[in-house]
C-alpha cells in the first residue's frame, strides 16, 4: 500500500506539472513565472526549496548518529538567517533591478563578458554539485525500498522531472513545490511527532546515559563550540546567495509579496527541519543499528508508520529531491541558454529562440545530470563537498561589495570569485590530507573567504570603475523594489487605499509570526532543556 500511495502520488506531481506548461506564453513566463508569484506561492516554493533531500537524508543521518540538539540549535537557525537575507537583501534587491536569473546581475553591474561568464560557471559548477548528489541518495536508498534497479530509477527520475521543467520552466516549478510541500508538511507534523511519541521524548533525551553527550550541543562527537559556531556561520553564508533560494524571489508578484514571504517562509523553514532531527534521534531509541544511517528517516516511515502514512512519506522524500532537482534542471538551463550561450558567443535571442533554447540546455543538463548518477563517481561526491559552499566564496563577497561599494569595479568581482573558489579547493584538500593542521572551528570556506575579501578590497583599491560601473551603482542606488510596487499600486484605481491594506496585512503578518515563533521556540527551547 505505501508503494502505491507513492507512485499515485508522485503522478500527480508530474501530471499538474505538466498541465501548468500550458500556461507559458513567453520567456518571461518560463524563466519568472511573469512576476505573477503570489503570498502563498512564493512561500510554498520558497519551503520546499529549503527543506532539501539533505535535510531528510543526510542531516537527519547525522542527527541520529550524533544528536538532533547538534544540527537543529546553530545549524539550522544559521540556514534561518541566510534564507532570511536571501529573500530580503539579496533577492529583493536584485529583483528590483529587473534580474532574471542571478548571473544576470553580474552582467547588468559591470558589462564584463569574463565576469557574467565566470559567474556562471561557478553556478553551474555549484548546482550541479548540491543537487546531483540528492538525487544519487534519495535514487539509492529508494532502490533499495522498492526493489526497483537504481538506474531505471535514475532515468525515470529525469524524465519525470523533464515532462514539466522542459516545457513549464519557473511556473511549473513553482506550482509543483506548492504542492508538494504538503506532503513535506507531513513529515514534519505528523510522521516526525508519530516517532516521537513511539520513542518517548525523555527516553530521547535520556540516551545520554548510553552514548555519552548524545542530548547536548556537542553531540556524541563532542563538537567543540568553536566547531558550532562554525557551522552557524557556513550557513549563513552559504544559504544567503544559495541561487536555488534567491531566485524563488524573482517571480514574485510586487514588494508586499516579498515581505509577508520574508516572515511567513522564513519562519517554516527551520519549523520543518527540527521535528525531524528530533525524530532522528528517537529512531536511536526504537531502532539503534541502522546502517547506513542516510536511510533512518526512510526506516522510520515503512517500519514505525501505518502503510497509508509511509506511502506519504515516501512521496515526501522524493518531493524534496524533485524540488532541488527541477530547479537544478531550470537553473542551470537557464545558465546554459541565456546567461552563458548569449554571453560569450555575444548573440542576442529572440524570445522564441530563448524558449527553445533553454529547453534544449534542460534536456542536456537531464542527460548529463543522469549519466553522472548513474555511473555514481567519486568525483562527484568530491565536487558536492565544495559545492555549496562555492557561492559562499566566489559569489557572496562581489555581490555585497557590488550593492553597497561605489568602488568596487570587474577586475575586483574577477579577481575575488577567481581567488575565493581557487583557495577553497586548495584549503581543503590541504586539510584533508592532513598537510595543513587549522584550529578546530576554523574551516577551508573560513579562510578562502579572508582571501576572497583580501583580494577584492586590494585590486578595488588599486583600480577604479569605469563610467558605466559608477553609472550603474547609482542607478542602483536609487531603485528599490518599494518605490517600484508603490508606483504600480498608484496606477490603479484606489491605489492609495490597496497600498494601506498590503501594508497593513505585512505588519499583521510580521507581528503574528513573531508572537507565534516566541511561543513555539520558547516552547520547544523548554523541552529541549537550552
Amino acid at each position: 500500500m505505501a508503494i502505491a500511495i507513492f507512485i499515485i502520488v508522485l503522478i500527480i506531481y508530474i501530471f499538474v506539472g505538466a498541465v501548468v506548461s500550458k500556461f507559458v506564453k513567453n520567456s518571461d513566463d518560463f524563466y519568472t513565472m511573469g512576476g505573477k508569484g503570489s503570498t502563498i506561492l512564493i512561500v510554498s516554493t520558497l519551503a520546499a526549496t529549503f527543506l532539501s533531500a539533505t535535510t531528510l537524508l543526510g542531516i537527519a543521518g547525522q542527527s541520529y548518529t550524533e544528536g538532533p540538539l547538534v544540527y537543529s540549535t546553530l545549524g539550522s537557525f544559521g540556514s534561518w538567517i541566510g534564507t532570511l537575507l536571501a529573500v530580503v537583501y539579496i533577492g529583493r534587491k536584485m529583483k528590483a533591478l529587473d534580474c532574471t536569473t542571478m548571473p544576470d546581475f553580474f552582467e547588468k553591474r559591470f558589462k564584463s563578458k569574463w565576469v557574467s561568464v565566470v559567474a556562471t560557471i561557478i553556478m553551474i559548477i555549484g548546482l550541479i554539485g548540491y543537487g546531483v548528489v540528492q538525487f544519487i541518495g534519495a535514487g539509492l536508498v529508494l532502490s533499495e525500498i522498492i526493489d526497483i534497479r537504481f538506474e531505471l530509477i535514475m532515468v525515470l527520475f529525469t524524465i519525470a522531472l523533464l515532462a514539466f521543467t522542459a516545457f513549464g520552466g519557473m511556473y511549473s516549478v513553482v506550482i509543483t513545490d506548492t504542492i508538494m510541500l504538503f506532503t513535506m508538511l507531513a513529515i514534519t507534523f505528523i510522521i516526525a511527532p508519530m516517532i516521537i511519541g513511539q520513542a518517548g521524548f525523555d527516553q530521547i533525551k535520556n540516551l545520554s546515559e548510553t552514548i555519552p553527550g548524545y542530548w547536548t550541543l556537542a553531540g556524541a562527537e563532542d563538537r567543540s563550540i568553536g566547531w558550532s559556531i562554525s557551522q552557524f556561520l557556513v550557513w549563513i553564508l552559504f544559504f544567503t546567495c544559495m541561487p536555488a533560494l534567491v531566485s524563488r524571489v524573482f517571480p514574485a508578484k510586487n514588494d508586499f509579496v516579498i515581505l509577508k514571504v520574508a516572515s511567513i517562509g522564513v519562519f517554516f523553514a527551520p519549523l520543518m527541519q527540527i521535528p525531524i532531527f528530533i525524530a532522528a534521534g528517537g529512531m536511536q531509541v526504537l531502532a539503534p543499528n541502522i546502517t547506513p544511517t542516510d536511510n533512518v528517516m526512510v526506516f522510520g516511515f515503512m517500519e514505525f508508520t501505518p502503510p497509508a502514512i509511509a506511502g506519504i512519506g515516501l512521496a515526501a522524500l522524493m518531493a524534496t529531491v524533485l524540488s532541488t532537482a527541477s530547479t537544478l534542471f531550470v537553473l542551470v538551463g537557464f545558465a546554459l541558454s541565456r546567461d552563458l550561450y548569449e554571453r560569450i558567443f555575444e548573440k542576442k535571442l529572440t524570445d522564441r529562440q530563448s524558449l527553445l533554447y533553454a529547453r534544449i540546455a534542460q534536456i542536456i543538463v537531464a542527460a548529463v545530470v543522469c549519466l553522472i548518477a548513474i555511473m555514481q563517481p567519486s568525483a562527484i561526491y568530491w565536487i558536492s563537498i565544495y559545492a555549496g559552499s562555492f557561492f559562499a566564496v566566489g559569489w557572496l563577497p562581489t555581490i555585497i561589495a557590488s550593492f553597497e561599494w561605489r568602488r568596487m569595479n570587474s577586475k575586483a568581482a574577477l579577481s575575488s570569485m577567481i581567488i575565493g573558489v581557487t583557495t577553497f579547493v586548495i584549503f581543503g584538500e590541504l586539510i584533508r590530507r592532513g598537510v595543513m593542521p587549522v584550529p578546530e572551528g576554523i574551516d577551508e570556506l573560513m579562510l578562502a573567504l579572508v582571501f576572497s575579501v583580501g583580494s577584492l578590497i586590494i585590486i578595488a583599491l588599486l583600480t577604479k570603475p569605469n563610467t558605466y560601473e559608477l553609472q550603474y551603482f547609482t542607478k542602483m542606488k536609487q531603485t528599490s523594489m518599494a518605490k517600484i510596487t508603490i508606483k504600480e499600486f498608484q496606477k490603479k484605481p484606489n491605489g492609495l487605499a490597496l497600498i494601506k491594506k498590503q501594508y497593513r496585512q505585512v505588519i499583521l503578518s510580521a507581528v503574528a509570526i513573531t508572537l507565534i515563533s516566541v511561543a513555539i521556540w520558547g516552547y520547544l527551547f523548554v523541552q529541549l532543556g537550552l
